[in-house]
Parts: structure tokens; sequence; C-alpha cells
């Protein structure tokens, strides 16, 4: 029997809630059942991409203030879903499912499901508060990888399976498309240089000034490098952390070697990973990391740092490992990503590490919990109040 599912996202913009959001949308479709990807819309220009599902933008207002544009978009998503009739109902963030323990307290539904990708360190009571209930009201709990099912466990109670992520291997390949031709002289790349990408932004959590350093001492040995960052849409305000990135840039007197382009296109991501000579992703925290499967599947050699969630899935030879705290370890890792040995190698490993992470199995993992969900939906049924048919 096929199930009707909303998906909800906090946003958007190509974060990796949102991404994982709507690939799982994508999943469920393929698999006969109606999948519906829901976030507030800001600009109201839609989602980062046209995903191949039903999408719901919610009008929502800018907000500068952190804890009240939280509040508010609880607010828009919840009277968003009021009264509308889904069998399930799915949240990617801790601001759409408290959205949604709303509506389990006015019992307008019965339930509701959460992927866990992450948690942030809150000093704010309001915000810690929210991300808390977030967790604890769900029905049925996931996460992306072991790490975060041992935090769940140990720190908040509650047993979440690991549904893990996947890549798909028909955007990102490393057949170059259009894109490719154009991409370095759209984004003023220089023509003749090999690009050091980071994906994400300049954030704390990314750790792009350690990334910066290394970038600079492997400069010194390989004036042919250029450092590009790119992405960076986020709630959370990295102001601080921007600005020391940009006073050490300025302070090397290498800015013209760094190119740093905000949120970019989604259809120019699998362009800037062939593109890449190394993606360089050595983060200090992550919930799974997308973006380094993506530019495997791209046949792009990949950093990763040597912590869970990557140690989990990765093998030592799938990737080239740093520690995060260790600069010289990052300089390393790019001096051994940039000989000719592993961009070979990395051509026919990484699509083949890649395929082992599969969106049709994700979505798969999902079912058991979903019928539950939808099984408790129909035995409550007389208390959800006037619903709407499941949106087309």
């Amino acid at each position: 029997m096929s199930l009707c599912i909303g998906i909800l996202t906090h946003s958007t913009n190509p974060r990796g809630g949102v991404v994982h959001g709507m690939a799982l949308a994508e999943a469920l479709c393929d698999a006969g059942h109606d999948a519906t990807l829901i976030a507030p819309d800001v600009t109201g220009s839609g989602f980062f991409r046209t995903p191949r599902c039903a999408t719901r933008c919610i009008p929502a207002v800018p907000e500068p203030d952190l804890p009240t544009l939280v509040e508010r978009r609880i607010g828009e998503i919840r009277n968003a879903i009021r009264g509308q009739h889904f069998d399930v109902l799915h949240a990617q963030d801790p601001i759409s499912a408290n959205a949604l323990a709303d509506l389990v307290a006015e019992r307008r539904i019965s339930g509701f499901a959460r992927t866990v990708h992450h948690l942030d360190h809150f000093s704010h009571p309001v915000l810690a508060a929210r991300q808390d209930r977030g967790v604890r009201a769900a029905t049925e709990l996931f996460t992306v990888s072991a790490v975060w099912e041992s935090i769940l466990r140990d720190d908040h109670g509650r047993a979440a399976p690991v549904i893990g992520n996947g890549v798909d291997p028909v955007r990102f390949s490393s057949e170059t498309g259009g894109q490719d031709e154009t991409l370095r002289a759209r984004y003023r790349l220089p023509a003749d240089s090999r690009l050091i990408l980071a994906v994400g932004g300049v954030e704390r959590r990314k750790n792009t000034l350690h990334l910066l350093d290394a970038f600079l001492a492997l400069r010194r040995e390989q004036p042919d490098v250029h450092l590009v960052v790119v992405g960076g849409a986020s709630l959370l305000d990295h102001t601080a952390y921007r600005t020391q990135f940009e006073t050490r840039l300025r302070d090397s007197g290498k800015a013209e070697h760094v190119t740093i382009t905000g949120p970019v296109s989604d259809d120019d991501m699998p362009a800037f990973y062939r593109q890449a000579a190394v993606l360089a992703y050595p983060s200090v925290t992550e919930g799974f990391g997308l973006c380094p499967l993506e530019a495997l599947s791209c046949g792009t050699p990949v950093i990763v740092p040597e912590i869970a969630p990557f140690t989990e899935h990765f093998s030592e030879t799938d990737a080239l490992w740093c520690h995060p705290d260790h600069p010289h370890t990052l300089l390393s890792a790019l001096r051994d990503a940039l000989s000719l040995r592993n961009r070979a190698r990395f051509r026919v490993s990484g699509p083949a590490t890649a395929r082992r992470f599969d969106w049709c199995r994700v979505a798969e993992r999902h079912i058991p919990a979903y019928r539950r969900l939808a099984a408790l939906s129909r035995a409550k049924a007389p208390f959800s109040g006037a619903l709407s048919p499941c949106p087309r």
C-alpha cells in the first residue's frame, strides 16, 4: 500500500538536511509513494533545484534575530500544515519537528517522524529547549550515522536506527557537461590553476581557517593551486569566524588566490567537483557528510577528518585523511591528493565507493516506521479534526 508522506525541512537552501529530505522524497516517489517536500521559503524562488516530487513552499518572513526566527518558522510551518492530511509527517530538523510537536499537542496529528542529522550546542535557553523538544517529542526517530545513534541513546534516552545517506550517480558522475565548459569563466576562477575545493562556506564547523592555513603553506610549494570555497547559506550567524578568516587571508597577501563564491546554483555542483583537483572537507563535526560522497561519485579525490561519522562509512583507502585539529596533517593530505597517482586512483575508486550509498535503500529503511505511524494516524483519526485530502 502506497503512503502519502510529507517531508519537512527548515529551508529551501541546499543544507545537508534539506538535500537529504529532497533526495528521500524523490526516492519515495520512485518507490510508488506520494511524497511532498515542504519548507518555508523566504525569497519566493522555491527550492535550490526542482525535485522529482511534489513541493509546497510556505511563505516566510525574514528575521535577523535567530531565536525570533526559530519561533516564527515554527509558527509558519504549523499553520501551513494544520488541516492537511498525510499518512506520515517527517521532520528533518528541530524547527519543523517543533511545529509538528505543536500539532500533536493540539491533537491535530497523532505523531511524527524525525531524522537527526546533527545536534548543535546552544547557549540561548530557548534554542536549547527547542532542540531538545525536537528530539523528545518525535514518535519515530532516525539518524544518519552511528555516532549520532550513540549520542541520542546515551544523552537523550532515544533509540534511533541509522538510515544513512545516498548519492545520485547520474547527477554526480565523471562525465563532463555544458556547465564544466563555462564554470571557471562564470566564477572568475583561473583557467590554468588546480582548484582546491571546499563546500559549505566559511564556518567554524567546516574548519575553514585551518584549511586556509594548509592552503597557504601548500601554495609556497605549488604556486599553481587556487582555493575556492562554495556555498554557505545558513540560519546561524558566522560573522565573527568569517572576520577571522578574512583578516588572516588579507594579512597573508594571497587574497587573489582564494575565491569565496557564496551560495551557488545546485546545477553547478557536479561541475565544481569535476573541475576540482581535490575536495578538502576537514570538518570538526558532521552528521554524515554528503559532499565527499558527491565528489567521489565524480571521481575526485577527497580529504576527510579521521573522526566519526567518516570512519564509519569510509575505509582507509576510500578517502585521504587528516586530523581536524592539526593543519599539518591537512597539508600532507593535500600533497597526496594532488599526486598523479592518487588522481588516477580516485577516478576509478571514487565512483565505486559512491555506489555503495543508494537512495533507494535509504528510502526502504524508513518504511516500517512509516507504516507504524500511518496505522497510528488511522487509529486516532477522530481526534485529528477535519482534514483535507492528501495534497497533490
